[in-house]
């Protein structure tokens, strides 16, 4: 035999062995990596947009649906303003249907104030129309008008020098605000006290006693609609969780939320390369960053459409973290291994071939 085929002895004995191999019962481990994002199971969101309009969110991660949306807009000029209940902190625990805080719209608590003063004169007038006014009453009655406007004088002088005041930067805006408060107030009350007087020293027919029936039952109606409307301000917890205060989004300011981590939801792109390969009884390992402690978390669903990230196509796994450690935490990146039973030699170089090949 010549030099040269005896050099190519070895080669073949380890091509032959390489072969065999193939045919031999030997398995190995076939696995992929990703990079994941945990969420809570839920989360129960407060937030105001730039137009400082309020609304709320419930997210349920596990099925990817928004359970529940609330927008609370209110009208152009009004002053709208978040009020947290006394007992909220950061981290707080938080039962479903506890009082997070109120909302509060300027326009409609002026309203019902307003409208809760009317409601009072007007029953007093309808009460004085129907069985006429002594004469010592039409005096009470003429000298709370004069008081009125004696109040009314004072509060206005106090309001304009307040506006320039603020207007100048010299006093804050929660004086003013003060100011103004009582301005109307003495404005509605002075309206309010020469109705009165009016009503007692004219008289009354029955034309008029329907007209005043008329306005305390559409007040009425008015002031209910008002009262629902504030108690739709009450912010009520739809779940239970803990409570996280303050981050701030670049278009959005999150006031707060509710988290729910009992559980935690594990989104991760797989090239979908992969995707003949996936299956829910792929074991999914987390690698918890800076340290070595892993966590084990059960696919429960995949994506049915197709996303492009750095120019590459993917897919999204769902996986479910049941009993996580307190070290995980919501927004966490993690490093995620997808390890399922493991394969013949021959069909690893099978698979391995198809994906980087294709």
């Amino acid at each position: 035999m010549s030099y040269r085929y005896k050099k190519l002895i070895p080669l073949a004995l380890v091509l032959l062995i390489l072969g065999g191999l193939f045919f031999l019962p030997l398995k190995v481990p076939f696995s992929f990596q990703s990079m994941g994002l945990l969420n809570p199971a839920e989360k129960w969101i407060i937030r105001t947009d730039l137009d400082g309009n309020f609304y709320s969110e419930l997210k349920n991660f596990n099925s990817g649906v928004i359970e529940q949306s609330t927008s609370y807009r209110f009208e152009r000029g009004d002053i709208a303003s978040l009020y947290f209940s006394k007992n909220i902190s950061n981290n707080a625990s938080i039962n479903k249907g506890d009082t997070i805080g109120i909302l509060s719209s300027r326009l409609v608590e002026d309203r019902i104030q307003k409208l809760e003063s009317q409601m009072v004169v007007w029953n007093q007038q309808l009460q004085s129309q129907k069985s006429g006014e002594k004469e010592a009453v039409v005096e009470e009655l003429r000298q709370k008008l004069v008081f009125a406007q004696q109040q009314f004088e004072l509060t206005k002088k106090n309001f304009d020098r307040s506006q320039i005041l603020f207007l100048d930067s010299l006093i804050a805006r929660e004086k003013f605000e003060s100011a103004e408060t009582e301005f109307l107030t003495a404005k509605t009350n002075i309206e309010i006290a020469q109705s009165s007087y009016n009503a007692v020293i004219s008289g009354a027919k029955p034309e008029a006693i329907r007209l005043v029936e008329e306005q305390i039952l559409a007040s009425e109606k008015e002031l209910q609609f008002l009262k629902e409307t504030r108690q739709k301000y009450v912010l009520l917890s739809p779940m239970s969780g803990k409570l996280v205060l303050n981050q701030y989004l670049p278009k959005e300011i999150e006031y707060m939320s509710i988290i729910d981590t009992t559980a935690f939801i594990l989104y991760a792109p797989v090239k979908f390369h992969y995707r003949p390969y996936l299956s829910y009884e792929l074991k999914v390992d987390l690698t918890i960053p800076g340290t070595d402690q892993t966590v084990q978390a059960e696919i429960f669903d995949f994506t049915e459409h197709v996303e492009i990230i750095s120019s590459n196509q993917v897919i999204f796994v769902k996986a479910r973290i049941s009993d996580p450690p307190a070290a995980l935490i919501p927004g966490l990146s993690v490093k995620c291994k997808f390890a399922g039973e493991p394969v013949t030699l021959r069909e690893y170089v099978k698979r391995t071939l198809d994906i980087f090949l294709r």
